[in-house]
């Protein structure tokens, strides 16, 4: 499963359609403390994550991550210009930052790196 975390419904319902056709399963979250509960799901093998939202932020959101030891590679969305990218490339499950507005197919490969649509078979 690939969790998408944004507030913003447009990026949501993309990259639902887009990963859902790829043949993934998606999970969507518009906030940090939605999403957080999903985070536990152990088919849950990707995030996307927006760094801007209401509720509990992105960084708050990989801050309770770390806390709580949940390992799920994490690629940070955020499309505000002054953005700290090293500050959040400290996180442990960061493993990708894409500034928005991003390409579709660069986020796409990217999530090919961390989860596998259930329609694919390793070998």
């Amino acid at each position: 499963m690939v969790l998408v975390v944004d507030d913003d419904e447009g990026i949501v319902q993309l990259l639902d359609t887009a990963l859902s056709h790829k043949g993934y399963r998606v999970q969507t979250a518009f906030d940090g403390a939605e999403a957080y509960g999903h985070l536990k799901d152990p088919a849950c093998k990707c995030m996307l994550l927006d760094m801007n939202m209401p509720r509990i932020n992105g960084a708050e959101l990989l801050l309770l991550m770390q806390a709580d030891g949940i390992r799920v590679p994490t690629i940070v969305m955020a499309g505000f210009q002054d953005f700290d990218e090293e500050e959040i490339r400290q996180f442990e499950n960061v493993v990708k930052f894409m500034p928005k507005p991003f390409k579709l197919d660069e986020m796409l490969e990217a999530i090919s790196r961390y989860a596998r649509p259930p329609t694919q078979t390793a070998g």
